[in-house]
């Protein structure tokens, strides 16, 4: 029986030799069903750039069918429908808009550097502040591991920073 070549654009098998499928591709319903499948796929802005540009498909109106379907050169899209289409694309826009923004006003490393002094220094005289807090329950304990002692000035006895590399 030989090998079968299977057209996912037809959902159709058949034998493959170079002749049938040669003859299949070319033919107008694979050519349709693949620029159906195609057309989906399209950008919403593409879209509706070209079927503004095309008059309406009086078949299809008329009949609710066309014989070209997606090869036909006149528009199948009713005006409703361009209008939804043509808030998507403005929704998508101002989304690709927003972000575009976003990645443009990230702050450098010097203005957040400049920012943290600020308000490290505000309101803050030769005192050293601690952005966290120790709980006075805990000075208390004598049974606290080495990690958890609040450390006092007098804990720091070398003040030789040679020796670590700095």
């Amino acid at each position: 029986m030989g090998r079968r070549y299977y057209c996912e654009y037809c959902n159709k098998t058949f034998i493959d030799e170079l002749e049938a499928r040669k003859k299949h591709l070319q033919s107008a319903n694979h050519i349709k069903l693949r620029n159906l499948h195609y057309e989906q796929c399209r950008d919403p802005a593409t879209i509706l750039k070209e079927e503004l540009l095309k008059i309406p498909c009086r078949k299809f109106f008329h009949t609710g069918t066309c014989l070209f379907e997606g090869g036909c050169k006149y528009t199948h899209y009713l005006p409703e429908q361009l209008c939804e289409l043509r808030q998507q694309v403005d929704q998508l826009e101002f989304k690709r808009q927003k972000l575009e923004e976003e990645r443009n006003h990230i702050p450098s490393i010097d203005s957040w550097l400049e920012k943290y002094e600020r308000t490290a220094n505000k309101g803050v005289g030769n005192s050293l502040h601690t952005p966290w807090t120790y709980p006075d329950n805990l000075a208390s304990r004598l049974d606290l591991p080495p990690s958890l002692v609040k450390f006092r000035p007098e804990h720091f006895h070398d003040d030789n920073f040679e020796e670590w590399g700095i």
